[in-house]
């Protein structure tokens, strides 16, 4: 396989600047992956917190245990914030610029 693909490839389906270590480009490739590392430990935490608030509720008897009425309440929550949005777009930039810039670091 081509030195290309394989580093397009660990960028897209690893992680975020994966393909830039295997390229030997240590530096370009933290510079993808500290800010999709920040963001996806942000989103993993809101949606910690959010587990923790249903299962304090169910412990306490305020919900009952049943599927639906825990959807209810992460749909009452709101997870669709402007800093949830934000870390969002940053992941997607961070995922999609790796693979681009990969290749064409690879292609050079």
């Amino acid at each position: 396989m081509k030195k290309s693909t394989v580093a397009v490839l660990l960028s897209l389906l690893v992680f975020p600047g994966a393909g830039h270590v295997y390229l030997k480009r240590r530096l370009r490739g933290l510079a993808f992956l500290a800010p999709a590392l920040l963001a996806v430990l942000y989103i993993f935490n809101q949606a910690l917190d959010e587990a923790n608030k249903i299962v304090g509720q169910i412990s306490s008897g305020a919900m009952p245990l049943d599927p639906a009425a825990m959807a209810a309440q992460i749909e009452q929550s709101g997870g669709n914030t402007t800093a949830a949005n934000i870390a969002s777009a940053v992941m997607l930039i961070c995922w999609a610029g790796s693979a681009l810039d990969a290749w064409w670091l690879a292609r050079r």
